[in-house]
């Protein structure tokens, strides 16, 4: 965690609150740890981060496409493909997850400073 603060700090992002809570095994749990955690601040918005992968041939290193979205929003692989001109999104499995990033699917964090590369945004 302290890299991911040292990171955002020198973008100059700071943190509002930090909580600290067991490990969870899905979103909702998340939410109730952080609700449980005392030093959760009362108004907070979770995210969601999904690593798809758009078909390619055999022959060519895969480059996953990271969304970092609002937990309520909705995410259409379909749509993305479309607005990104990429064929067949389909969320990264696991292999490509542990090749790429050194996490597994239910991992929560990664190394922000290493992997920060958005180049456009639409909202």
């Amino acid at each position: 965690m302290d890299a991911i603060t040292a990171s955002l700090s020198a973008i100059s992002i700071a943190p509002v609150a930090s909580a600290a809570h067991s490990e969870t095994s899905s979103p909702a749990s998340w939410k109730d740890a952080l609700l449980g955690a005392s030093s959760t601040p009362a108004s907070f918005n979770l995210i969601k981060t999904l690593v798809y992968k758009p078909k390619t041939p055999k022959s060519t290193a895969p480059v996953p496409v990271i969304v970092i979205a609002n937990e309520n929003t909705e995410t259409s692989s379909s749509t993305l493909g479309k607005k990104l001109n990429l064929k067949e999104l389909r969320l990264a499995s696991e292999d490509l997850l542990t090749e790429i990033f050194s996490l597994d699917k239910n991992s929560r964090t990664f190394s922000i400073h290493e992997f920060l590369f958005c180049t456009n945004v639409w909202w």
